[in-house]
């Protein structure tokens, strides 16, 4: 529930007499919370095109701006005029001989996408070097020519584009020139000055177009004829670079080819002596054969040694098992069968020794009989264990003696292999040194062979695609992209300063933002008085109606005289109770009426932030308006500090409120009746020492309360709230508290701090009043026809 809804109720009489009742019959209950809390809610659209309306002329001078000066800087910018030539570079010629056998061939390396890149970004290098920029200038004699050093649109100088290859690159549109330099650049062999070079790679711009092999080569000059001329020349002097450097390939290669062939070939016949002699020293010797033979020997003897080495091993390793003190030989030979045989026996003797003796006794001679064939048996296990034993050392000594054997067999196939590895070396040396050297003198002779051949064929991996042409039109500036972008500037510029000002805006903007802001609903919203009378002096003049007298059309709704004389023209309600301004205020007359369903309230307190909102305008018209429909209306100036309503009125202040709260007179001497408009009024009096403490003190609470009995409304007058705590003080003694507000001045923060205090201080806070906005601002958009095509005033009003 709103504040409004619950500031007063009406307290029923006690029958009882215990419980008094408060004055004027009201139940004072405390304030309810309010949520300060705000989050402001996203805009709609038609929000965002209001900030625009509302900043229109400020995003107009923004956008005249920035697109006069766009096209002043256009029309001030020197005209240039760009011609092209468009070279396709392939890595190769597109004639290639099918020659095999190169000893190098550097050209078929990296055949991926990465080393055409690569190709092309050297080859716009090389295009862009200044080395080139220096061979056009001196074979052009561009340092002397007029029509470089000061180029213009209609300026016509020495261009000559001579010799066999400029014949098929010669620019279309460019008329031919007296003849220039020579054909072999031999003009101007002196130093070039690196200005000349800076101004020329100024107009040069080389680029790729991408996913081609074609490269674009630029100029742009002031002189249209210049650029087409440059860019044939600057193409021309690639072209002939590139043939030279190919020429000095071709040059560099033969030498380099003769030069290698009778190093080689003296090589070759220096091995071939070599080889002779050796075979000279060592008839007798197949040396490849018998290092095979050898070779074969020593894997034989290598493996026979690594069999006797594992038989020796393992009979060693028996042999020291079965002869350790507590090696059991039996169990490792019970595998025999023999032995096996025996041990059997032995076992059955000594099962029958076992049964029979219990039975016979140890005397027994049968029991000796099996005893004395268990030891015989025995015996002969033992002697077959020890031949087993024997046998067993037999085989690990010939074993032993087997691999010493090997061992000095292949330590003496080890040193024939040695000797016969050194003589093979030595020969497969003197061989192979030999055959490489007839094998490179071959084919460097088959390489020189087709060098020669190759320079001959004289194919170029440069293709002109597209010559350079004379251009009829100024590549800069581009007037349609250029006012395009000043267009499209001078909008984001008008939008931003428009958005711009709206951010730094801390003023609240409409009625819902008032009611989000504060939790507290509008009562009304009070136009400009100015702009109303000047909308209705539009109004009249349109309908042929003579216009309104005006006695202080630059009035703001009192916010400019606050400490001021102020005027008649304040008095909207009582003065010009046809327009909108009035309409306005009954319209917050209603909203007073019919705040409590019961009943209304009676002491109605109306203050604002700070001063200059127009509180003092909005009190007497609000007292008017209450007065003009029937009601007992008393009007009290309690701002004590600088009183002003008995200005508006036209009043005598030498006696008023502060001089009844000194205790000098009474409340009925200082009450004054007021014909125009019918209400009575207490003006504020002389200015006091301490006016927070009058209005605080017991006679002020006294005085209220008498009021409350003789008036249907005591609408209160008081200071700001921020500034002084006078506001407060009285606000706590009143029925309803009315803030008032500066729509679009106010910030968001000091309305905020106003309300909290005075919701901290238990005022009861019936609504806000938001005054002095434009005509589009909340309610007044929606009956603005209305009053500008429907509403006339009286012609006593227009005279």
């Amino acid at each position: 529930m709103a504040a409004a809804d619950r500031p007063l109720f009406p307290l029923p009489a006690d029958p009882t007499g215990a419980q008094p009742t408060p004055p004027g019959g009201y139940l004072h209950l405390p304030p309810p919370i309010i949520d300060a809390e705000f989050s402001e809610a996203p805009r709609h659209l038609r929000e965002h095109l209001w900030v625009l309306h509302k900043y229109r002329w400020l995003a107009a001078t923004c956008f005249g701006l920035t697109f006069g000066l766009t096209v002043f800087a256009t029309l001030l910018t020197p005209r240039l005029y760009t011609a092209s030539t468009r070279l396709e570079l392939a890595r190769q010629s597109p004639i290639q001989l099918r020659l095999e056998g190169n000893v190098l061939r550097l050209g078929d390396g990296d055949l991926s996408a990465n080393g055409a890149a690569t190709f092309l970004s050297t080859q716009v290098a090389a295009l862009q070097s200044r080395d080139l920029a220096e061979r056009v200038i001196r074979s052009r004699g561009l340092a002397d020519s007029e029509a470089f050093l000061d180029p213009g649109p209609r300026r016509r100088g020495r261009l000559s584009l001579s010799g066999t290859t400029l014949r098929l690159l010669r620019p279309r549109g460019l008329e031919t020139a007296p003849a220039g330099p020579s054909e072999d650049g031999s003009a101007g062999r002196g130093a070039v000055d690196p200005a000349l070079i800076d101004r020329y790679m100024r107009y040069l711009s080389v680029q790729e177009i991408r996913g081609t092999d074609l490269v674009a080569v630029r100029f742009t000059t002031p002189s249209p004829s210049l650029s087409a001329f440059l860019a044939a020349a600057h193409t021309q002097a690639y072209l002939e670079a590139n043939e030279e450097a190919r020429r000095a390939d071709d040059v560099t290669a033969k030498e380099f080819l003769g030069r290698q062939l009778r190093e080689s070939r003296e090589h070759a016949e220096r091995a071939e002596a070599a080889l002779s002699r050796f075979a000279a020293e060592h008839p007798n010797v197949a040396i490849n054969e018998e290092q095979k033979t050898v070779a074969q020997r020593i894997s034989d003897v290598s493996s026979l040694l690594s069999k006797a080495e594992g038989t020796r091993l393992a009979l060693h390793s028996r042999y020291e098992f079965l002869t350790r003190p507590d090696g059991d030989a039996l169990a490792y030979f019970l595998g025999r069968p023999g032995i096996q045989k025996l041990h059997l026996a032995i076992l059955d003797l000594r099962a029958q020794r076992a049964g029979l003796g219990q039975r016979l006794g140890p005397r027994h001679p049968q029991i000796l009989e099996l005893r004395r064939q268990e030891d015989e048996i025995e015996h002969q296990l033992r002697a077959e264990v020890g031949q087993e034993v024997a046998s067993v050392r037999s085989r690990n000594d010939a074993a032993q003696l087997r691999e010493e054997e090997l061992r000095r067999k292949l330590a003496h196939l080890g040193a024939t292999a040695v000797e016969l590895r050194d003589l093979g070396a030595r020969y497969q040396l003197l061989k192979s040194d030999e055959e490489n050297a007839y094998a490179l003198h071959a084919s460097l002779l088959k390489q020189q062979m087709e060098t020669a051949v190759n320079s001959e064929l004289a194919a170029s991996n440069v293709r002109v695609v597209e010559r350079a042409e004379v251009p009829l039109h100024a590549s800069r500036p581009n007037m349609p992209l250029d006012l395009t972008l000043g267009v499209l500037a001078g909008l984001v510029l008008a939008v931003g300063a428009a958005f711009f000002c709206e951010y730094f805006d801390q003023s609240v903007k409409s009625r819902h933002e008032v009611e989000g802001l504060l939790r507290l609903p509008t009562l009304a919203v009070i136009p400009n008085f100015a702009l109303a009378r000047r909308a209705t002096a539009r109004a009249l003049h349109a309908r042929g109606l003579p216009a309104m007298a005006d006695a202080n059309g630059a009035a703001a709704n009192g916010s400019g005289g606050e400490n001021g004389a102020g005027g008649p023209s304040d008095l909207v309600v009582l003065r010009e109770p046809w327009s909108r301004v009035a309409e306005a205020f009954r319209s917050f007359r209603t909203a007073v009426l019919f705040s409590v369903p019961e009943a209304p309230p009676k002491v109605i307190l109306v203050t604002s932030t700070r001063a200059a909102e127009g509180k003092t305008v909005g009190s007497i018209n609000l007292a008017t308006a209450l007065a003009q429909a029937g009601s007992r209306v008393l009007l009290l100036d309690a701002d004590l500090r600088h009183p002003r309503c008995h200005c508006l009125l036209g009043v005598d202040a030498a006696r008023g409120l502060s001089s009844f709260l000194a205790g000098k007179v009474e409340l009925e001497s200082v009450l004054q009746t007021l014909d125009a408009p019918p209400l009575s009024f207490i003006p504020a009096g002389p200015l006091p020492v301490a006016p927070a403490e009058l209005v605080g003190s017991a006679r002020m609470r006294q005085a209220l309360t008498d009021l409350r009995g003789q008036y249907d409304f005591v609408i209160v007058d008081t200071p700001p709230v921020l500034p002084v705590t006078d506001a407060v003080v009285l606000a706590t003694k009143a029925d309803a508290v009315v803030l008032v507000m500066k729509g679009h001045g106010t910030p968001r923060e000091l309305v905020r701090l106003a309300r909290d205090r005075l919701a901290l201080a238990g005022a009861r806070l019936l609504g806000v009043v938001v005054n002095n906005v434009d005509l589009a601002w909340g309610d007044l958009y929606f009956y603005d026809d209305y009053y500008r095509d429907d509403q006339t005033p009286p012609a006593e009003a227009r005279a």
